[in-house]
């Protein structure tokens, strides 16, 4: 159960809608600590995908520790993505 509706929209609507949440992500750190900011970011797509798992319509059979397998993998596979993109941006300067 992941992005199971993606093909629903574009990838540019896609990366639209992530833009929309760093936008606000940044707007509130102005006032609040990164680090807080962050713990937010990790809390909130745990609570929003919890309960959709938790009311899905598809892939009923699919357990707990499956679900959480795999956002684990797909959380590490983006996050080392992003990591690398930033990592040769920020070495070019």
């Amino acid at each position: 159960y992941l992005m199971s509706d993606q093909q629903d929209i574009t990838q540019q609507q896609f990366l639209d809608m992530v833009d929309r949440f760093i936008n606000l992500a940044n707007d509130v750190g102005k006032s609040l600590p990164r680090s807080k900011v962050s713990a937010a970011l990790l809390f909130a797509p745990a609570r929003y995908n919890a309960f959709n798992w938790a009311n899905r319509d598809v892939l009923l059979e699919q357990t707990l520790d499956e679900v959480v397998i795999a956002f684990r993998t797909e959380y590490e596979n983006m996050f080392r993505d992003n990591a690398h993109e930033l990592t040769v941006a920020h070495a070019k300067g």
